[in-house]
């Protein structure tokens, strides 16, 4: 049973292209300066997986990162590990973890495989009661492969005091998606309306002419309940986008935002087309879509993997994997609205060999961009952080990982930075050659 889950885990994380093996060409910068490394900059790794009950990676990962409450614990999911009986196997299917400000590491919920979840993919974040939500690629009570269609999950701390060194948090799945036309795989992090309302997407399922994903929206009713709605199916082909993996954004009207990785056309790498960005408006007939970009695979860039951010004046950042070209190392893409409506799009840094494949962005008060990237002097991923001046964006290196330390390497998933400046984030995989199950780091000036 270990050797079937691991494979199905692996065939599904394989659908996402991670950092990439070939790179031949030295790409432009197309602005400005690309600023040296960072001084002072000291990594302290707060905890080293084992890929037992604390919880691990299984690379290839496309981990969700970690969330930092007020108090300054870190949360976040890795998809292997936790529980290793039953169907989980030796590997484990998965845990939510918290690591406190001192390094100490306890796995609050370990998922049990069906009709619960396993191997979560994507960050848990605080819904607006205070409990952590988020989503396990497969589990669940559906039938859409051996090990279910994948869940939407809630965790609530225990009721009274716990005076054990575990003390699992109580779980309720709100929702199980119970077959293809339902959806299944949600593998991004789940986003939260003023309202209370959850949205989400799933990596496939929905329209069976194409299982090229959806957008899906839970509404607590008033008896604890979830209901759910698929509110897109995508079509995939030369006009719509497929596979959407990462979170959806809102603006104040309630209009969604994300990206399809794939889809609109036949271009790039891998003949599915090179992604685009898709916009959802409310109607009173239903949702209707509205693409804002289609990638090229050019200048542009392809392959968005990573999903979008606001900043403050409501412009939509974000950065595609790949391009210029098929063996480019990827955009950093904005996009602007404009009076009148439609949005203008443009590519204010191109990355070089400095980093590759960008993930994630957070941006902090002033602007600045934050993320993790493959590549670097070390070979194996840097943080990095991006600063716009009148239009001339800088890069710099703020740490490169290497793959001959204790560090791990491969940073994935969304970085948090807390009001002092220090940066949070997980690595994938090492330390190598043992345990080799990733780490939870903290950057600091």
């Amino acid at each position: 049973m270990a050797q079937q889950l691991t494979a199905a885990s692996i065939f599904h994380t394989n659908l996402r292209p991670g950092i990439p093996a070939l790179v031949s060409l030295a790409i432009v910068a197309t602005v400005l300066t690309i600023m040296p490394t960072a001084q002072a900059q000291t990594l302290t790794v707060l905890h080293t997986f084992t890929r037992g009950g604390d919880g691990g990676f299984l690379a290839p990962s496309m981990s969700g990162g970690v969330t930092r409450d007020a108090g300054g614990n870190l949360y976040g999911t890795t998809n292997f590990g936790g529980n290793i009986t039953g169907q989980c196997g030796e590997l484990g299917c998965g845990v939510v973890f918290k690591v406190s400000p001192h390094g100490v590491e306890t796995p609050i919920y370990k998922f049990q495989g069906q009709p619960d979840g396993l191997n979560p993919d994507a960050r848990v974040i605080f819904g607006p009661d205070g409990a952590l939500y988020g989503t396990t690629q497969q589990g669940g009570s559906g039938f859409c492969s051996s090990y279910g269609c994948g869940t939407v999950f809630k965790l609530q701390p225990p009721p009274t005091f716990c005076a054990a060194f575990e003390c699992p948090w109580r779980e309720t799945i709100i929702y199980n998606f119970s077959s293809p036309a339902d959806g299944l795989f949600p593998v991004g992090d789940v986003t939260f309306d003023s309202a209370g309302n959850l949205y989400g997407t799933t990596e496939q399922g929905g329209a069976a002419s194409c299982s090229c994903g959806t957008v899906f929206k839970l509404v607590r009713n008033s008896n604890g309940t979830w209901t759910k709605t698929t509110l897109y199916s995508f079509q995939g082909g030369d006009n719509d986008g497929m596979e959407p993996m990462s979170p959806l954004v809102i603006d104040q009207a309630g209009n969604l935002y994300g990206t399809t990785p794939y889809g609109v056309g036949t271009g790039c790498i891998y003949g599915f087309g090179c992604g685009a960005v898709f916009e959802l408006t409310p109607s009173g007939s239903g949702w209707t879509e509205t693409i804002l970009h289609v990638f090229t695979g050019g200048s542009d860039g392809g392959y968005p993997f990573a999903g979008l951010i606001f900043d403050a004046s409501g412009n939509l950042y974000g950065a595609a994997s790949y391009g210029p070209g098929d063996f480019g190392y990827g955009t950093l893409f904005e996009l602007m609205p404009q009076q009148g409506g439609g949005w203008n799009f443009s590519v204010p840094y191109t990355f070089n060999g400095q980093a590759e494949s960008p993930g994630p962005l957070t941006i902090d008060a002033a602007g600045n961009l934050y993320g993790n990237a493959g590549g670097g002097e070390g070979g194996s991923g840097v943080v990095y952080r991006l600063t716009d001046s009148a239009g001339a964006w800088t890069f710099t290196t703020l740490y490169s990982f290497g793959f001959d330390n204790s560090q791990g390497f491969f940073p994935e998933g969304k970085v948090v930075l807390d009001t002092q400046g220090n940066i949070y984030g997980v690595n994938s995989e090492g330390p190598y050659p043992s345990p080799d199950a990733g780490t939870v780091w903290e950057l600091t000036p």
